[in-house]
C-alpha cells in the first residue's frame, strides 16, 4: 500500500485507520470538513495540516505518533531532512518516551536557510549536506524519510539531552551497527561545540545492552556513582548443566562476592507475551526459582529493579547499597541538566 496524499485522501471515503497513514495536502474545502470533524471529536490534527482519525490516533504510543507525523510531512516537504530526536525515532533508537513531551519536530537546517522555522518545528543547524534515507513500516505501508546520519543524530541528541536518557540511543545504534565510535568522533570534529557529553557517552556505550530499559537502568547506576557492571553474564546451575541463566548486570567485589541485578521492568508482570499468560503468582514463583539457581551457582545476592525503581532513584540505590554493590562516586561533569 503506497502513501495516501492529495485531495482524494481527504474525501469522505478515506479511512486513515485502514490506510494507517495521516492525511495531508488537503485543499480549502477539505480543510473545512476536517475542522468540523475535529470539533465533533472524530479527527485530530497533531501538526498543522496533518490529520488523523481520533480513535486510531489515541491507540498509538508517543513514538508511533512521531513516525506518522514525519511520514506525512515528508510527503508535503520531500526536501526536509529530520534531525535530533526526530531522526532517532525514525531509526528506531532506544530512548525514554518522556523526551517526546515537547512534541517538536527537529529538522536539519543551515544558518542561511531559515525556511524550517515554524511553531512546531525546531531547526538543528547542520553544516554538512550528508544525510540518509530511513525506511520503516506504518501498518502495512513501508515509508521512507530523510534524516541526518546516525553518527550526527547521536551527537545532536547527546548535546541536547541528559546522559541517562541518551545512553540507550548509543547502545542501540551500536547494537544495530548503524555507526561506530570513529564516525561519531568525526562528527564532533565538524562542529563548534563542547562534545564532552558525547565522549562520556562513548565511554559507557555497550552494544550488549538488550533494550532501552536496561540502558536507562545502567545510566542511572553510573550517574549515582556505582561501579560499571558487567553485562549479559551467563551462570550454569551446578545441579543441572542444561539450566543456564543469563543476567542483566553483574558486579564482582574485592572480597570475592558476586552481585546480580535484574532489570524486570513492568511488562514482565502484566504483558501476556512476557508472562506467557501465567498469573502473577506463577511469574513470581518462577523468578524465585531462578534466583535460587543463581545462588547455587555462586551468586552472593540478587537484586531486582523495576522501571519505577529506576526513575525514582532512591529505592534502587537503597537496594544496591544493602547488597554491597561497589561505588566509584564518579561525577558527571558533562551532563546537561
Amino acid at each position: 500500500m503506497g502513501p495516501v496524499s492529495g485531495n482524494a485522501a481527504a474525501g469522505k471515503g478515506f479511512n486513515s485507520h485502514k490506510a494507517q497513514l495521516c492525511i495531508t495536502k488537503v485543499d480549502a474545502a477539505a480543510r473545512k470538513r476536517m475542522n468540523r470533524r475535529i470539533r465533533r471529536g472524530e479527527m485530530v490534527s497533531p501538526y498543522r495540516g496533518v490529520y488523523a482519525e481520533a480513535e486510531y490516533w489515541r491507540a498509538l504510543n508517543p513514538k508511533q505518533r512521531v513516525l506518522h507525523i514525519l511520514e506525512a510531512l515528508s510527503r508535503r516537504h520531500p526536501q526536509w531532512v529530520y534531525a535530533g530526536l526526530s531522526a532517532a525515532a525514525a531509526m528506531n533508537l532506544e530512548y525514554s518516551w518522556s523526551l517526546l513531551r515537547d512534541e517538536s519536530i527537529y529538522v536539519a537546517s543551515s544558518p542561511e536557510n531559515q525556511s524550517h522555522r515554524r511553531s512546531q518545528t525546531v531547526p538543528i543547524f547542520v553544516a554538512s549536506e550528508e544525510n540518509c534515507v530511513v525506511r520503516y513500516l506504518l501498518g502495512e505501508s513501508m515509508v521512507a524519510v530523510r534524516t541526518t546520519t546516525p553518527a550526527r543524530t547521536l551527537v545532536d541528541c547527546a548535546l541536547r539531552y541528559p546522559f541517562r536518557l541518551v545512553l540507550g540511543m548509543f547502545d542501540s545504534a551500536f547494537r544495530m551497527k548503524l555507526t561506530d565510535a570513529d564516525s561519531v568522533v568525526d562528527e564532533c570534529d565538524r562542529i563548534r561545540a563542547d562534545c564532552g557529553s558525547v565522549f562520556r557517552l562513548l565511554r559507557y556505550t555497550d552494544a550488549r545492552s538488550e533494550n532501552g530499559g536496561e540502558s536507562l537502568c545502567r545510566a542511572t547506576l553510573i550517574d549515582a556513582g556505582f561501579a560499571v557492571p558487567e553485562l549479559q553474564r551467563e551462570f550454569v546451575d551446578p545441579e543441572n548443566s542444561w539450566n543456564v541463566r543469563r543476567v542483566d548486570f553483574v558486579w564482582h567485589t574485592a572480597d570475592g562476592r558476586t552481585i546480580v541485578l535484574e532489570y524486570d521492568g513492568m511488562r514482565k508482570y502484566v504483558d501476556p507475551v512476557m508472562t506467557k499468560r501465567r498469573d502473577i503468582q506463577q511469574v513470581v514463583s518462577a523468578e524465585k526459582s531462578r534466583d535460587d539457581m543463581l545462588l547455587r551457582a555462586g551468586v552472593s545476592a540478587v537484586v531486582h529493579a523495576t522501571y519505577d525503581d529506576v526513575v525514582t532513584h532512591g529505592s534502587l540505590w537503597s537496594k544496591l547499597i544493602r547488597a554491597g554493590v561497589p561505588r566509584t562516586d564518579a561525577i558527571p561533569f558533562y551532563e546537561l541538566k
